[in-house]
């Protein structure tokens, strides 16, 4: 088994480039920047899209209320009105 393993070793000396390694050691280099800019490419799209439904989100909300003023303001009072008086009965 050791006899193997040295044969091996052996050839691997023999066969082995210093020039042929650094130029695949410069291929890969240049997979992996890609592979990281492709990367960074999906997750700025990503965020953009969130971002824009976010936005849309809340201008749709912020229309909403506009479009039912009268709504979202008896809605606000009544919440206020009610959190007082949880408020005023919970310190009794």
């Amino acid at each position: 088994m050791l006899g193997l393993a040295e044969r091996k070793t052996s050839r691997l000396g023999k066969d082995l480039d210093v020039d042929d390694l650094y130029d695949q050691l410069d291929t890969l280099r240049g997979y992996v920047e890609d592979l990281s800019r492709s990367a960074g490419k999906g997750a700025s799209q990503g965020y953009g899209r969130a971002h824009d439904l976010a936005a849309d989100a809340a201008h749709d909300a912020e229309q909403t209320m506009k479009d039912n003023l009268a709504a979202s303001l008896a809605i606000a009072v009544g919440l206020g009105v009610l959190v007082g008086y949880f408020l005023g009965h919970g310190t009794k």
